[in-house]
């Protein structure tokens, strides 16, 4: 099953990567995609422990059951290990999703994030640089008028 970027980024917290280089970005990319594939074979582990199919299962649940069964864990002996393994599938295996039936309206994929703000102070420097356009100026007579009595 394929995933676009954005699946990546919201599932993982990769908005705002911390990497300052192009070589460490591609790094810390490449590590998120293989994390990411890792943790959805285990979900398709503990599907198969709860006989469900794996999109049933939470992706955040059985990611944090992931994290903090085995990635959060002091090391261990090999059998230890496969034991904490064997509780992680059994507890994941539990975080299934309710049955929502179809909705009657369309669901928005992703919606549109908003743009950055040094994108929008780009956007508002240009648009004052630009002339604008001036009205001509009212003549002033109301200090004349004012000036000026009528006598009758």
């Amino acid at each position: 099953m394929e995933h676009d970027i954005r699946d990546l980024k919201v599932s993982l917290s990769l908005e705002n990567l911390r990497c300052r280089s192009v070589d460490m970005m591609k790094k810390e990319l490449l590590t998120s995609v293989v994390a990411y594939n890792l943790v959805i074979q285990f979900r398709r582990q503990a599907a198969e422990v709860a006989k469900l199919a794996p999109r049933r299962l939470s992706f955040k649940e059985v990611w944090y059951t992931f994290r903090s069964f085995l990635l959060n864990q002091p090391p261990c002996s090999l059998s230890e290990w496969q034991t904490r393994y064997n509780d992680a599938l059994q507890i994941a295996a539990k975080g299934e999703l309710p049955n929502r039936p179809d909705p009657s309206y369309k669901r928005k994929a992703h919606p549109r994030r908003q743009k950055s703000t040094k994108f929008m102070k780009l956007e508002n420097q240009k648009q004052e640089q630009k002339p604008q356009q001036t009205q001509p100026e009212k003549p002033k007579c109301v200090a004349l008028c004012a000036s000026t009595r009528f006598s009758a």
